[in-house]
């Protein structure tokens, strides 16, 4: 039995069998690496005189867990349904004018289903385009200006580890706060410390993904959402001119029409989603230290009439030292609550029959390593430490009395990007 220990001392046992199949996962992925890294495709990604580039990446995960499922059934054994394929590809027909966009298909267990879909596609166009100031709006599909990491969440050599920090960006509700379909207004100023860099967005929200419904609705959500009108987001972020500190302020607001179907037992009929962030960041040639905070208002309706009205509270703090050049070791303790006046749940389960009250919060405490076997190829490794479930997807684990408060997982990662 291999056993391996978090930063709390808990350990995640693997027994012989899970452990070949870990040895030899890594030896496919070592061959694959092997295969890319000598390869000659990435000679062929700018065109058009630099104008035109074309980039991708591969990333498959597998994921071992211990009482609750994540990414696919991991509670049972190994399971290999994480992945992420993109490409990309942008041209830029002069200083002003861009356009761009990207395809992606993600397997995420039950979460994503692995269908190829636009992640985003949209034309920049620059009104102002100076030194001191830029003003410029984008049209089309774009990524929400959400936190540090809205916007590059899905690439993983630009994400602090395997995954994100869950309770800021929820991979079971992923869709609902990652892209939307509309126009970005954006500005930026250049001073002698530093830019500061305004996005406003109105946006209409792909809300009627199964991660979405279920997480609003119930599991079984088979009706369909509608926006009453186009969501709202603004992220106002300062970076200093030698870009070892960024920090700001990220805001949402969305609302949502339920429009049930026959089966869908009593569900809400509207819903107000209202989540800021705060952010900061610092970085140095061997550090980089995050911090995030974030308070999310909720309101449900039926009817017309309100029935559930609570803010939730979530943070992490990061901490990424490169102790040599080709290795990253990763810390970080992340915590959410449902409803901050109820941290732990034990009000909720007192008055909702059949309620568990460590499905209201989460603790998760984790440690990691990233190794770049080349500049174009990275493994990663995570070990998490969890009390709680509330980032875990109910179309994964769907009876929640099978859930258990405290659970581990153990994590793989190889990405390739082009």
């Amino acid at each position: 039995m291999l056993v391996t220990h978090n930063p709390k001392g808990v350990c995640i046992a693997l027994n012989l069998t899970s452990a070949i199949s870990i040895w030899a996962w890594l030896k496919q992925g070592l061959a694959i690496i092997t295969l890319f890294s000598y390869s000659t495709f990435s000679s062929a990604l700018d065109f058009a005189e630099g104008k035109g580039q074309i980039h991708g990446f591969i990333t498959q995960g597998l994921v071992t867990s211990k009482h609750n499922n994540f990414y696919g059934d991991s509670s049972h054994g190994i399971s290999l349904d994480f992945r992420e394929v993109g490409i990309n590809g942008s041209y830029r027909f002069n200083t002003n004018l861009l356009v761009s966009a990207q395809t992606l298909s993600r397997r995420a267990g039950e979460m994503d289903d692995g269908s190829l879909a636009l992640d985003y596609g949209f034309v920049d166009l620059r009104a102002i385009n100076t030194d001191a100031t830029t003003l410029g709006f984008r049209l089309g599909r774009m990524k929400n200006p959400y936190g540090l990491y809205g916007e590059t969440r899905d690439v993983a050599t630009t994400r602090p580890g395997i995954i994100v920090p869950q309770p800021i960006y929820f991979d079971r509700s992923r869709k609902f706060a990652l892209s939307g379909d509309g126009v970005h207004l954006y500005h930026r100023i250049q001073t002698n410390n530093g830019s500061l860099n305004t996005t406003l967005a109105l946006v209409d929200l792909p809300i009627n993904d199964r991660g979405s419904k279920s997480l609003f609705i119930g599991p079984n959500a088979q009706g369909k959402f509608d926006q009453d009108s186009l969501s709202k987001a603004l992220r106002i972020l300062y970076e200093t001119d030698d870009t070892r500190w960024r920090g700001g302020l990220s805001y949402i607001s969305a609302s949502q029409r339920y429009h049930p179907i026959a089966g869908d037992i009593n569900p809400p009929s509207g819903s107000l989603i209202e989540p800021w962030i705060v952010s900061l960041q610092y970085s140095n040639e061997q550090w980089t230290l995050t911090g995030e905070y974030s308070q999310r208002n909720t309101e449900f309706t039926r009817n017309q009439r309100l029935i559930a009205d609570y803010i939730a509270e979530s943070w992490y703090v990061q901490s990424q030292y490169r102790f040599a050049p080709k290795w990253e070791l990763l810390l970080r303790y992340d915590a959410t609550a449902m409803d901050r006046s109820d941290a732990k749940g034990k009000r909720f389960a007192a008055s909702t029959p059949s309620a568990i009250p460590f499905t209201r919060y989460a603790q998760d405490w984790v440690a990691g390593v990233r190794y770049d076997v080349t500049p174009e190829f990275m493994l990663r490794a995570e070990l998490h430490s969890i009390e709680g479930t509330e980032w875990v997807s109910p179309l994964e684990n769907p009876v929640s009395s099978d859930l258990n408060k405290h659970w581990n997982m153990f994590m793989l990662m190889g990405s390739y990007y082009f």
